[in-house]
């Protein structure tokens, strides 16, 4: 009989836990899925998806241009330059906490702080500059 008792114990201990498969997702991968997918969102991957927006278009006077004269639509070249743009931010970002981490190699540390803010203003300047053209495209 404690057999059974045992099993029926067991059984209820049990009962919420759920099944267990022994692996979880790693943090790392999570986190830098997450990124990846903001950077996609931000650059305007999702527009790309549902509207499929040409990669130039014709301008005036015979040539080409690669950035949309209207603000609320945008080429494929904007996007991806965009999403390279706000990657080098987020790795500039990344290498300045990363550089403040670091105790005993000063040099080391003040090379990887220097380097994090030359990415994190090309990627402000580079979207700052993007703006700028898509601005002056479409008033002139």
């Amino acid at each position: 009989m404690s057999s059974v008792s045992r099993r029926i114990k067991k059984f209820f201990s049990n009962l919420g836990k759920g099944p267990d498969y022994g692996q979880r997702a790693p943090m790392r991968l999570v986190a830098i899925a997450a990124v990846i997918f903001c950077i996609f969102f931000i650059g305007g991957g999702i527009y790309d998806l549902l509207e499929n927006p040409p990669s130039i278009l014709p301008g005036p006077g015979g040539s080409w241009i690669a950035i949309h004269p209207y603000m609320g639509e945008q080429t494929l070249n904007e996007s991806f330059v965009n999403m390279v743009l706000n990657s080098l931010t987020f790795v500039g970002m990344v290498l300045a906490l990363k550089s403040t981490q670091i105790v005993y190699d000063s040099k080391r540390a003040n090379t990887m702080l220097i380097i994090s803010l030359v990415l994190i203003l090309l990627g402000s300047a580079g979207n700052h500059f993007l703006m700028v053209l898509k601005r002056n495209v479409a008033s002139g």
